[in-house]
């Protein structure tokens, strides 16, 4: 089946990702068999655009299916997770119909891009992006992943969201700027010499560290607005800041500049492709607005090494594959970014 360029597999197809584990075939029959034919139901091969899916509308489809379960297979399904981890048992009850749905778009992701009226988890969102895309998440195209789930996102809604579903919203958004960032320099990452933060402790300070001298190298990932948010990531270390951010007035204040240099960042990554709708409208990008704003007068702003402190997000990974390339950590430094 195909809406638009969107091409959606048969409604007999096995499940497509087991990569965390898979259901047993009592619970796969008695629960993702039904589901499945309920989101088909719902696919009008006519629709104008996606996502069409109402997940108001199904909801209450979705109930019966749920108390045909027992105790075991629920418990089963909650252990499945999405991704990886189970779904506790107060996660579930709070919203059961919400969870079954990321069960079954984890499995089938296909159905990610068609269902309205709820935020997919940063995960799958980005699992129906490299299937639209036709290709996994790379350095060559995880701008333009994000510039199609922003895409789909502003679709996304068709009634006001409720204060809960804001929030979720904004912490989704995060969540997909941060994969999407990790899955364009997986190839970089060895865990040793450049790796994700987890440790809680130091998360404050970055997602991502890089060993070098005189100080380690943090990379800060926000996602479409800096704000304070990215201030508060610097403690006088060196540190990047990485992010899809679609206002470029937030880079043009000498003060701004001043005070994200006075806590140690020494460069920004904006991006160079639309990003928000009136980017995609107006045919122009955050750093082409930087561009743009400096032209015919004072300089892109330098910083303490006498580079460009705002910088073009495809040119991250050249820049530090460049310190990478550096196998001795004694001769790796931040002078050179």
């Amino acid at each position: 089946m195909k809406i638009k360029d969107l091409v959606i597999p048969s409604h007999n197809l096995a499940l497509i990702n087991t990569a965390s584990c898979t259901p047993s075939q009592n619970l796969f029959n008695a629960f993702f068999v039904p589901f499945r034919q309920l989101v088909f139901s719902n696919i009008n091969i006519h629709a104008p655009d996606y996502p069409h899916i109402d997940f108001d509308l199904i909801r209450p489809q979705l109930s019966p299916i749920l108390a045909t379960l027992s105790d075991k297979q629920t418990a089963e399904l909650r252990a499945l997770g999405v991704g990886s981890g189970s779904i506790s048992a107060a996660a579930w009850n709070k919203d059961p119909e919400r969870n079954a749905l990321m069960s079954l778009l984890w499995h089938y992701p296909h159905f990610g891009n068609l269902i309205c009226n709820v935020h997919p988890l940063a995960k799958i969102a980005v699992l129906s992006a490299e299937i639209h895309l036709g290709q996994r998440i790379s350095t060559a195209n995880f701008v333009h992943a994000k510039q199609f789930i922003d895409e789909i996102s502003r679709k996304r809604w068709t009634r006001e969201q409720e204060k809960n579903e804001q929030q979720s919203g904004v912490s989704n958004l995060g969540g997909i700027s941060e994969l999407l960032l990790a899955l364009a320099l997986e190839e970089l990452i060895d865990e040793t010499n450049f790796f994700r933060t987890g440790n809680p402790k130091v998360q404050s300070y970055g997602d991502f560290v890089l060993m070098c001298l005189p100080n380690n190298l943090w990379l800060s990932v926000k996602s479409n607005f800096a704000r304070e948010r990215l201030l508060a990531s610097g403690y006088t270390t060196d540190i990047l800041g990485v992010g899809f951010f679609t206002s470029f007035e937030e880079f043009v204040s000498p003060a701004k500049i001043r005070n994200f240099q006075r806590v140690g960042f020494l460069a920004m990554y904006l991006p160079e492709i639309p990003i928000s709708e009136s980017q995609v409208r107006d045919n122009t990008n955050t750093y082409q607005q930087i561009v743009d704003h400096y032209s015919g007068q004072d300089k892109i702003p330098c910083n303490i090494n006498g580079s460009p402190f705002l910088r073009p997000l495809s040119q991250l990974h050249e820049d530090l594959q460049k310190l990478l390339a550096v196998e001795k950590l004694a001769n790796r430094n931040t002078f050179d970014l």
